[in-house]
């Protein structure tokens, strides 16, 4: 007996599988019950204030309904959505060009490496109650601009409804350039050597291998840091929570603080339970058309390897 479970585990059908058994059955005993419970939630009417769960009344999608008509939510997922736009593309054009300082080997590399990955290691609750102290209207980041530009500058970073969106920005790139830099690292370190070898042997330029050969070969990296950090901007919390609160105003308040406020200080639990699906099934769509454009690029670049 223990012979042929051997001879079945051996199997490559059966061993590529089996790493999958721990994470799907930690899936099914840990998330699934809360999952379920949230879709379960979503469909009620209730309220925490209002006696235990199990008694509130079921209401179909009038949550959904609810959710889709409060302008409030809107704008915190457009708000979300465009904090996005702006850190995503601001940390992979930094990350990439910190990964090209350090492509090649030079006195100092692995130092200078550590220092540009640090902020990632930092726990984000902890960037959040520090840059709110070096943000006050009379910290040391105005100091410093007060300084570099000769005369007294006091910018309400905190207060300032436009102020206050960089700022939220401004730490997002801060901490999370490190992990753009670290995957383009990656992505560099490993890009095969020969056609670049046969593009400067037929004559190109520096800046025609990297736009016509590198840049192309890394688009799968390029993606899959996108995805990667789109994902952890979608749901970013700490820094418009510790920095502003959500403000002024709801400047600041995106999809996750909402959803905070919905929960657990307005008690309306199936309502949050409802936008939170919502907001699960837009991502969703996002994740899944940006696997798509990932494996096409794969598949492109494994039938121009073949020819």
């Amino acid at each position: 007996m223990p012979g042929v479970m051997s001879r079945w585990l051996e199997r490559e059908r059966v061993f590529k599988w089996l790493p999958f058994v721990p994470v799907q059955g930690l899936f099914a005993l840990l998330l699934l019950p809360n999952a379920l419970l949230l879709v379960y939630l979503s469909l009620l009417s209730w309220r925490i204030t209002r006696g235990a769960w199990w008694n509130a009344p079921f209401t179909g999608l009038d949550s959904f309904l609810n959710a889709l008509g409060d302008e409030r939510f809107l704008w915190a997922v457009g708000r979300t959505f465009g904090f996005a736009a702006v850190a995503v593309p601001l940390e992979l054009l930094l990350g990439f060009g910190l990964a090209l300082l350090c492509r090649e080997p030079f006195r100092g590399r692995r130092a200078y490496t550590t220092v540009f990955l640090l902020p990632m290691m930092i726990v984000p609750a902890v960037v959040g109650y520090d840059l709110s102290m070096l943000l006050i209207d009379q910290g040391p980041f105005n100091q410093v601009l007060s300084v570099l530009a000769g005369r007294p500058i006091t910018v309400r970073w905190l207060s300032d409804y436009t102020a206050a969106k960089f700022a939220v920005i401004g730490a997002d790139v801060w901490q999370w350039t490190a992990l753009t830099f670290l995957v383009f690292v990656s992505g560099l370190a490993g890009l095969p050597r020969d056609p670049i070898r046969a593009a400067r042997v037929m004559g190109a330029s520096r800046w025609q291998i990297f736009w016509h050969v590198e840049l192309p070969l890394l688009k799968p990296v390029i993606a899959i840091a996108v995805v990667l950090r789109s994902m952890e901007a979608l749901k970013i919390f700490d820094y418009p929570m510790l920095l502003t609160q959500g403000g002024p105003g709801n400047a600041t308040e995106t999809i996750a603080v909402y959803l905070w406020r919905m929960g657990w200080e307005f008690a309306r639990v199936s309502d949050a339970a409802a936008m939170s699906l919502i907001l699960l099934v837009v991502v969703s769509l996002y994740i899944f058309i940006a696997i798509r454009v990932l494996r096409r690029e794969r598949r492109r670049l494994a039938e121009e390897g073949v020819r």
